[in-house]
């Protein structure tokens, strides 16, 4: 006799959550959009003074077909003397590993012709430490919220909403001012949980937070291994996005095509049953950033280890637009 089946607990997406637009890729597998990355240029002249000419400049954000996938190799035995249908449990499981290590590629690969490339990895990120700088990490500071809002609104951007992990969402939660003693942490909090009457402190899971009025989806999607700043080498670092994620585009080439198949050498041979999960996937920021004003859609916070004293661990603060 069998119970139901016990499933297995997976991360948030990330991306989808904080309002990343999903469109369809089209036939050819790839979709080109223009954009303006400068504007012209205005002046005062006198009389007959000729007008400095200036033109606006211009590119494009491209996206191309890359290659999700999924092979699962089931014994026919899981089939026979299951009680749950175990092709659509394994259909099932396929659908929600592609979400989220497409969510996963989308914000930290560093991409290929055959992957997509992540949010943090554009090179034309504008990039903002946190307030106090250390060797090995940075500590974060609560006035570094505000300066990752205000740096967003300074490249002419809206500030929308924030990505971190949980832990790094309770850290910052519970941050409370000096009170008696420089650094003794035990005056009120710095951060009001409760803005008004019949507010929801939102920090279980699944729920979105809220920091300095801005929601926080709360993902271990973030990575906590990044490295120390300036280093290359894994550590047990973190980040935090923060910005207008409607502006990310991610292209989906129509549904996830399953194959379900018995024959061949080897499932026969070892009485297997093999399903197939393939989606041509790709996305990208409409607005990743300009070298010649400073100005960036995505910022970076680019403080890749901030020590929290409450809970003794490293984070790095990167702020997205």
């Amino acid at each position: 006799m069998q119970g139901e089946l016990i499933e297995l607990l997976r991360n948030n997406e990330a991306l989808i959550q904080a309002g990343a637009r999903d469109i369809g890729m089209p036939p050819n597998g790839r979709i080109t959009f223009p954009r303006q990355t400068s504007a012209t240029t205005a002046y005062f002249i006198g009389e007959s003074v000729p007008i400095t000419d200036s033109t606006p400049g211009t590119g494009d954000l491209l996206l191309t077909a890359k290659k999700l996938a999924v092979l699962c190799k089931i014994p026919n035995e899981l089939f026979r003397f299951s009680s749950i249908s175990v092709e659509q449990f394994v259909r099932d499981d396929i659908a929600q590993v592609m979400a989220l290590r497409l969510d996963k590629a989308l914000l930290e690969d560093v991409g290929s012709n055959y992957a997509p490339k992540g949010l943090i990895q554009y090179a034309n990120i504008n990039r903002v430490r946190a307030s106090t700088t250390g060797v090995g990490y940075d500590t974060f500071q609560p006035q570094d919220v505000m300066r990752m809002i205000s740096s967003v609104e300074e490249v002419n951007a809206t500030f929308k909403s924030w990505i971190m992990r949980p832990v790094m969402f309770s850290a910052i939660s519970q941050r409370r001012a000096d009170a008696a003693v420089a650094g003794d942490q035990a005056g009120p909090f710095v951060f009001n949980l409760l803005r008004q009457m019949g507010d929801d402190m939102l920090l279980n899971r699944g729920k979105t937070g809220s920091l300095a009025g801005y929601p926080v989806v709360k993902s271990t999607q973030v990575s906590k291994t990044r490295p120390a700043y300036g280093s290359t080498t894994a550590s047990t670092n973190s980040y935090i996005l923060g910005g207008d994620f409607a502006d990310f585009i991610i292209a989906l080439g129509g549904v996830i095509e399953f194959v379900t198949s018995t024959q061949g050498d080897t499932p026969i041979s070892q009485d297997q049953t093999w399903i197939r999960g393939v989606q041509y996937v790709d996305g990208g920021p409409r607005h990743d950033g300009d070298t010649a004003d400073g100005r960036a859609k995505f910022e970076v916070d680019e403080a890749h280890e901030v020590h929290h004293p409450k809970h003794q661990q490293k984070v790095a603060v990167h702020v997205l637009e």
